[in-house]
C-alpha cells in the first residue's frame, strides 16, 4: 500500500511485519517516544541551569551527558522498530541515531585523549538557550503527536481514516528528525560513546 506523501523502499526492520511497514505500529514505540521526549526536556532544563548557575554547572553538565547518551540510545531503539523514522533520520544525516550507526562525518567531535577521561559537555551559549528551549518543546510535541496519531490509527475503523492517521504520523517523523538535527547543532551533540 503506497501513501501519497511518503513512499519508501520495501524492507522490514525489527518487529514491523511487512503489512504495516508503512505505518509502524509496535507497542513499544509509545514508550520509547515518551522516553525520548522526557530526555530532551531534561537536557534543555539542565543546560539552562548550568548556564544560569555557574557554581553548580559541573553537576548539571555531568547529568546532561548521561541524558544525551540516553536520547541517542532511545532513538536507535525507535529507529529499529520504526523504519519510517529511521529513513527520516538518515535524510537529516543522523545515521548514528539508527541501529546502523553510520555516517558520523558531518557530526565529528573530538574524542577524549584518555579513554578513562570523562566526556565533557559543551553547553550552548546563553544567547542560544531560548532556541534550545523552543526546539525542545517542538520536538517533544512532535513525539507526542506521533503517539497520538498511532493510537488514533489503531482505533479507526475506516481504512481511509487509518491511512490519514498513518500519513500524519509519518510526516511528524520528518519533523522529529529536523528538530533533532537543529538541536544537535546548538547542543554540540552527539557525544562520543562512553567506554565500557
Amino acid at each position: 500500500m503506497a501513501y501519497p506523501k511518503y513512499t519508501r523502499p520495501k524492507y522490514t526492520i525489527g518487529f514491523c511485519p511487512e503489512d504495516v511497514e508503512e505505518c509502524p505500529n509496535h507497542p513499544d514505540l509509545y514508550l520509547l517516544r515518551d522516553a525520548a521526549a522526557d530526555e530532551r526536556g531534561a537536557i534543555a532544563d539542565y543546560l539552562e541551569c548550568a548556564a544560569n548557575h555557574p557554581c553548580v554547572a559541573e553537576v548539571f553538565l555531568d547529568v546532561v551527558e548521561d541524558e544525551m547518551q540516553h536520547y541517542a540510545e532511545t532513538m536507535r531503539l525507535i529507529s529499529s522498530l520504526d523504519p519510517v523514522q529511521a529513513d527520516m533520520l538518515r535524510e537529516q544525516d543522523l545515521d548514528f541515531l539508527t541501529m546502523g550507526r553510520a555516517n558520523m562525518s558531518k557530526w565529528e567531535y573530538d574524542m577524549p585523549q584518555n579513554e578513562a577521561e570523562d566526556v565533557q559537555v559543551t553547553p550552548p551559549s546563553k544567547k542560544n538557550l531560548p532556541a534550545v528551549r523552543c526546539l525542545t518543546k517542538a520536538l517533544q510535541g512532535e513525539l507526542q503527536a506521533i503517539n497520538k496519531y498511532q493510537r488514533y490509527m489503531n482505533k479507526a475503523e475506516d481504512a481511509d481514516v487509518r491511512e490519514h492517521f498513518c500519513e500524519l504520523m509519518n510526516e511528524e517523523k520528518e519533523h522529529v528528525a529536523e528538530f533533532t538535527a537543529a538541536l544537535f547543532r546548538l547542543t554540540h551533540e552527539p557525544l562520543p560513546e562512553e567506554q565500557d
